[in-house]
């Protein structure tokens, strides 16, 4: 049942409960429904109709790498058979429509970017899924041969994600490039026979220029001639700014921490950080990809910490001070309140979820409280350790 289309999928939610519907343009509209029974397919006279409980997953796959690329939509039934759903050139608008049916439906799901996304996880951004999942974000150690790295601003860490352009994307950019450049040349050339005038000249930079212009604006659209990203994050934003070719700098891109939904990596080094409403797609070495992911995780860990650290270091209070202050039922120890409590006090601004998950990093023995032994592993920054080590 692979319907193909090739116009944008126009995609309607038609209630509160997270029911939606679909429409396509192929020879004829295709209609499909979403409700809590399962999937209904309506294509002229014909229709389909698929139950929730036989649908088990869903996934999306690149059908070829050419342009212009064309993506199917696949799910799996009880038979364990995967069926055709629909091919579309429209990237986007199909990996949002499977993300859709796959939360009403509460359905697993792969995407082709190398996303995976379980039944639990439906709805959640990166915090929420750190808060509540950090046993799915593995902490690997890093290779020697991983040659990048995060650094340190003062209220944000950044890294170059050595990403690629697109390979196929890449080739046509080149090939118009010289086809262009010749093309110039072949103009000056003829309109400069029998006459050196080099005013001529200014058709060698018309055509490339032209050409130019028209991949500046179908990356804008596409991203496939960007590499070398530019990945900045803070306690409250994360931003990208990518490079067109690896080497002129674009317009960054900055998204609030709410926004950050994703970031995963398959089993080929396949990653994808989803922003905002775009996914952001490389291939990577396997370790490279599962390291960044984990690191990620660590950073965003590292910069709350930091945030609370930057004022308590502001107000000159030191650690024994500042845990009396966190606690205030004076048991010695902190619980999620305390904690929550102590840092809007202290006027710091992390949500709820990053206060869980901050909660979550410092609870080493996971019994629900910090007790100051962990408080002080966590927060004490390295001049701190040192004078300890000379009482000591």
């Amino acid at each position: 049942m692979g319907w193909l289309q090739s116009t944008s999928i126009d995609q309607t939610k038609s209630s509160d409960d997270g029911s939606f519907s679909v429409k396509s343009c192929i020879s004829t509209d295709m209609n499909m429904f979403v409700d809590d029974d399962g999937i209904h397919f309506q294509l002229g006279i014909a229709e389909k109709r698929y139950k929730k409980e036989s649908i088990k997953a869903l996934k999306t796959i690149c059908t070829n790498d050419s342009l212009p690329s064309l993506w199917k939509l696949q799910m799996k039934l009880e038979d364990e058979s995967w069926v055709d759903i629909l091919e579309s050139y429209d990237e986007n608008s199909l990996l949002n429509m499977m993300n859709g049916i796959a939360s009403k439906l509460l359905l697993p799901m792969k995407e082709h970017t190398g996303r995976l996304v379980r039944r639990d996880e439906h709805g959640m951004g990166v915090v929420e899924q750190l808060a509540i999942f950090p046993d799915r974000w593995p902490r690997p150690e890093k290779l020697p041969s991983i040659r990048f790295d995060f650094r340190k601003e003062e209220d944000s860490v950044y890294t170059t994600i050595p990403t690629r352009s697109t390979q196929s994307a890449l080739l046509f950019f080149w090939i118009s490039v010289l086809f262009s450049v010749g093309l110039g040349l072949s103009m000056f050339y003829l309109r400069s026979i029998g006459d050196r005038d080099y005013n001529q000249l200014i058709w060698v930079f018309i055509f490339p220029s032209l050409t130019l212009l028209y991949w500046l604006f179908f990356n804008s659209n596409t991203g496939q001639l960007e590499s070398k990203h530019r990945l900045i994050i803070s306690a409250k934003n994360i931003s990208l700014q990518p490079k067109f070719l690896g080497i002129i700098p674009l317009k960054t891109r900055i998204w609030e921490m709410d926004d950050f939904i994703d970031i995963d990596s398959d089993e080929s080094g396949r990653l994808t950080l989803f922003i905002g409403e775009k996914r952001y797609s490389m291939k990577m070495h396997r370790r490279e990809a599962e390291w960044f992911v984990g690191e990620v995780a660590t950073q965003m860990e590292q910069l709350m910490v930091d945030k609370i650290n930057s004022a308590r270091m502001s107000m000159n209070l030191e650690l024994k001070e500042a845990f009396k202050k966190f606690d205030k039922d004076g048991d010695g120890n902190l619980s999620l309140e305390e904690l929550e409590s102590a840092i809007d006090d202290f006027g710091i601004g992390l949500s709820k979820l990053q206060m869980k998950v901050l909660m979550r990093d410092i609870d080493t023995d996971s019994d629900g409280k910090i007790n100051y032994s962990e408080f002080v592993d966590r927060f004490s920054t390295i001049n701190e350790v040192q004078s300890n080590s000379e009482e000591e």
